[in-house]
């Protein structure tokens, strides 16, 4: 295990010793947005959106890009601001971890605790006490979980962008009942066709619907579901999920399908979320 690290804030004017970065970041911010659910754009955008970002942690004293090094190798880098609203719409600031990334050859070796640990000490200098972030479904949540955040049951957008929370020293109470105050017991939520747990959690559903209207349940039904409402504008997949469970979904395309468990009906019949 390596144990030599350099840990550099990338700005203006040290960006040229970081120009392969720039397509590190593009290749993660694709995969990870595609992880959220979403439709990516291409290389170039994301080329500019790292410009932009260094270029704002350069003018700002509460943006950072914290690059990780060993023997001027690229282990990982961490985009994160000491003072942000863009998680959650609440009248505190916090601190927000925007972007988190390790190689993939240096996984599972300790290297991202390692460098969560720095930019935690970031926030403590800074007197950053609360920090929110929205992992990847699909990889970060056992890591973030590993760190000490816990999922605040806010759960926005498509591919159910959750939102976990960190008190790095001690609780705020005001930002704590700020957050609760946005958790609902139901939320309909875009269903990601790369968030293999969550398809397999809407199968279940799928296969109690097709018990309903005699028709054979296939795994596949599901992602082809997905995958259309995904590539298509006017078509719409979604999961009803209840206290963080999935309990039906919505399929709108040509025709509409609404469904809900049977022994979950009564539950949410006076939302207006199905």
């Amino acid at each position: 295990m390596k144990t030599d690290f350099t840990f550099t804030n990338v700005t203006k004017e040290n960006i040229s010793n970081y120009k392969k970065l720039r397509k590190i970041y593009a290749k993660y911010k694709i995969k990870s947005l595609r992880n959220q659910g979403e439709m990516p754009g291409n290389k170039k955008m994301f080329y500019e959106l790292y410009d932009s970002i260094i270029s704002n942690s350069s003018f700002s004293n509460s943006d950072y890009f914290i690059v990780m090094e060993s023997a001027k190798e690229i282990i990982g880098f961490a985009s994160i601001s000491t003072s942000s609203t863009d998680v959650v719409d609440i009248p505190y600031p916090y601190g927000e971890v925007k972007d988190f990334y390790i190689s993939p050859k240096h996984r599972r070796k300790g290297y991202g605790r390692i460098l969560n640990s720095y930019i935690e000490n970031i926030f403590k200098d800074n007197k950053t006490n609360t920090v929110l972030l929205n992992p990847d479904p699909v990889s970060g949540i056992d890591f973030w979980k590993a760190m000490g955040y816990r999922d605040t049951g806010i759960h926005q957008g498509w591919g159910r962008h959750f939102v976990y929370i960190k008190h790095i020293k001690e609780t705020s109470l005001e930002i704590d009942n700020a957050i609760s105050e946005l958790v609902t017991s139901t939320d309909l939520i875009g269903i990601n066709p790369y968030n293999n747990p969550q398809i397999k959690e809407v199968y279940g559903v799928w296969e109690e619907y097709c018990k309903e209207i005699n028709r054979k349940p296939r795994r596949k039904d599901i992602k082809n579901m997905a995958w259309n409402a995904r590539k298509n504008r006017n078509v719409s997949f979604k999961a009803l999920y209840y206290q963080g469970k999935i309990i039906g979904f919505t399929y709108k395309s040509d025709t509409e399908i609404k469904y809900i468990l049977s022994e979950h009906s009564g539950k949410v019949s006076e939302t207006n979320d199905i």
